[in-house]
């Protein structure tokens, strides 16, 4: 039987939870506004016959993460245990931690994914993942378990990464060890949506 290290400490987030929260509702309320706006824009522009600038903005939207994107993958699914008591007497084992979605996440994208959510979430190359408590706070909402993680891309190649990674074959340890939810199924087409967040630019550079 081997111990969990690493487990976070059970403690009272919910005030700041609820402040994100609020945050990420007027944000979101905004990138609406904005995103009209852009429509506005590309209409615009596509009716000047730019289609090829438009073309190259639904590109990199993809790659970006602002487009849907559709194709082969695999779904993750990860639950608590059922157990009402952990072998070792620590409750934290029985609950899927951050380190365990990481090691997940960190995986499909070795793998090869080319795009990827969480219940629906989708990541980018700004996305943390994060835990508070026991529920994952991802673009400031709050997801309770269990997490489907939807990763498009070669769907043989990212099963063979998941029973490789060395972290990953950890956490399997404790999946057999305490009964933790953890299954991988292979799907034909999956449709991974479009960021809904607000994107913030990590550099710039100023052009004269």
């Amino acid at each position: 039987m081997k111990i969990r290290i690493g487990s976070l400490a059970r403690f009272g987030p919910h005030l700041a939870v609820a402040a994100e929260d609020d945050r990420t509702r007027a944000l979101r309320k905004e990138l609406d506004r904005l995103q009209t706006e852009l429509a506005k824009l590309q209409k615009s522009a596509a009716s000047a016959g730019l289609a090829q600038v438009q073309s190259q903005i639904d590109r990199l939207g993809m790659y970006a993460g602002l487009a849907d994107v559709t194709g082969p993958g695999v779904v993750v699914e990860m639950r608590d245990s059922l157990l009402r008591r952990s072998p070792t007497g620590d409750p934290n084992d029985l609950v899927i931690h951050q380190q365990d979605i990481q090691a997940v996440v960190n995986a499909l994208w070795a793998g090869g994914a080319e795009a990827m959510s969480i219940n629906g979430e989708r990541l980018t190359s700004d996305s943390a993942v994060r835990c508070v408590g026991n529920t994952l706070l991802l673009h400031g909402s709050v997801y309770a378990p269990p997490y489907r993680i939807s990763a498009i891309g070669d769907s043989g190649a990212l099963s063979a990464v998941l029973a490789s990674d060395p972290l990953v074959e950890r956490f399997r340890v404790f999946v057999e060890d305490v009964h933790l939810g953890f299954t991988i199924r292979r799907a034909g087409s999956l449709t991974v949506p479009a960021f809904q967040g607000v994107v913030t630019a990590t550099s710039a550079r100023a052009t004269t």
